[in-house]
């Protein structure tokens, strides 16, 4: 009995939910009204304040995070990645890891890239005159923003597959080697 009460407000929560998601897609889809358009013009020196906060800390950020990826890939992937092959071990599954990792890699600068020149676009609208020009803008640099987090979250992801497939070659190497025991 509590099961099924668990499932009928668990599908009456589903119902409103997607109502909510409907009414706000096609919101989001109606023209500007006028309200809107004058709070982004009374709001505009602020927003484009934050905006260039966001742009000098994401780029610091980039750089940061990005020179932080690149050592992962050469000082430490390619190197060990050489080592295993050098020493004629099986390095396959390292290897495919380190080329979807690089492959990835190259994603986040071409994202990034295309994001921050979104966002420098942003940056250079007149958004009291030119209001919904502006929000378009800021809409379209959050999407690109939303894509290099979820670039970051897949160069994450082959980080932790590298390490579980180093842990995988580290243990088959023990065992071969007799070190296991």
């Amino acid at each position: 009995m509590f099961r099924l009460k668990q499932l009928i407000i668990g599908i009456g929560l589903a119902i409103v939910v997607s109502g909510v998601i409907v009414g706000i897609v096609s919101a989001e889809s109606q023209p500007m009204t006028d309200a809107q358009i004058s709070q982004i013009k009374s709001s505009c020196v602020t927003a484009k304040n934050t905006i260039a906060r966001l742009h000098a800390n994401d780029a610091l950020l980039r750089v940061n995070r990005g020179q932080m990826y690149e050592s992962i890939t050469t000082k430490l992937m390619a190197h060990f990645n050489a080592r295993v092959d050098s020493n004629h071990l099986d390095s396959k599954d390292l290897e495919t890891v380190t080329q979807n990792y690089n492959t990835a890699l190259t994603t986040f600068r071409t994202d990034y890239q295309t994001y921050e020149e979104s966002l420098s676009n942003a940056l250079n609208i007149d958004c009291t005159n030119e209001p919904v020009t502006f929000y378009d803008a800021v809409a379209d640099a959050r999407t690109k923003r939303s894509q290099v987090h979820a670039d970051v979250v897949k160069l994450n992801q082959y980080i932790d597959d590298y390490s579980a497939a180093f842990n995988a070659f580290t243990t088959n190497f023990y065992k071969l080697s007799g070190g296991g025991n």
